[in-house]
């Protein structure tokens, strides 16, 4: 498959897929855009073997597995991959193969991002807020990582972009956990920690059927109230990037933000309602960014 398609179906693939945030929009230049689509490609790709309702957890793992495989063969210098990609991915992993060539971009950071999916597969429930922030290490940081990589940044020379990313990262998944409590309780999956629900006096065969009182309010307004700590530990990110890639990021971490702001217009009521942010208000995020 020649690179430039790969690259156009992965772009197909990442505008069929976003939702909150900006991805490969026109503030990240032309010449880097086709780099976020292979990443976002790989990652919804993966993401969505792990939601999947069609596949048991056996099979899940077993195609997160095939994609840790294609990953191999990709790091592989004396590889031929015209004859070895699986047919399904080869879209994804032949535009991948030139992103992390042209890049330099790490194998680790690819492998965390298919352990956090290989825990989606299996896991259902999580004990602590600690336990929640190790997922999003896994989940979501690397993200941020990849996206730093494409824009030049390096981990030693730029240590602290990497360190107010994970902190942005981090929160973008919570808030998302926040968002999604109602979706993910469909898929049998809490992110509310266990010892936040029993600490007021909620539990999880309430939330299963659905109670939605002020105790669960309450929990979901402590759980926001973190998630907004870690976006204001994070914000300084902009400051440490430069070009468009900075009003990417003001972009991303105000459509995160707006988000928890309507979970708290809704007075928390994460299972009676999914809040989201339509064209409109994107929109209007954007010209704030641009024009302030």
């Amino acid at each position: 498959m020649q690179i430039d398609y790969a690259y156009s179906l992965c772009k197909e693939f990442t505008i069929r897929h976003y939702e909150n945030f900006p991805v490969g929009s026109f503030l990240i230049p032309a010449d880097k855009r086709k780099y976020i689509y292979s990443i976002y490609s790989f990652a919804r790709y993966s993401d969505d073997i792990a939601d999947s309702v069609e596949f048991s957890e056996t099979e899940k793992l077993q195609k997160l597995n095939e994609l840790e495989s294609e990953l191999f063969k990709i790091y592989k210098k004396d590889s031929d991959l015209k004859d070895t990609l699986i047919t399904d991915t080869e879209f994804i992993f032949t535009a991948l193969s030139h992103t992390v060539n042209e890049l330099k971009i790490p194998f680790e950071e690819f492998v965390k991002l298919l352990n956090a999916f290989r825990q989606d597969s299996v896991r259902q429930s999580y004990s602590d807020f600690s336990e929640l922030l190790e997922y999003s290490d896994l989940s979501a940081n690397p993200i941020g990582h990849l996206v730093l990589y494409v824009f030049g940044y390096d981990p030693v020379k730029n240590k602290e972009c990497f360190e107010y990313s994970n902190k942005i990262c981090t929160a973008l998944q919570l808030t998302n956990f926040w968002q999604d409590v109602s979706v993910d309780l469909k898929m049998k999956r809490v992110y509310i920690p266990e010892n936040i629900m029993k600490e007021n006096n909620y539990s999880m065969d309430m939330l299963y059927s659905k109670t939605e009182n002020d105790d669960l309010r309450n929990i979901i307004k402590l759980l926001v109230d973190k998630t907004y700590i870690l976006f204001s530990e994070g914000k300084e990110i902009t400051n440490t990037v430069n070009g468009r890639l900075r009003y990417e990021l003001k972009a991303t971490i105000a459509g995160g933000v707006e988000i928890l702001k309507k979970i708290e217009k809704i007075n928390y009521s994460v299972l009676s309602q999914r809040v989201k942010l339509n064209k409109a208000e994107k929109i209007k995020l954007l010209g704030k960014i641009i024009f302030n």
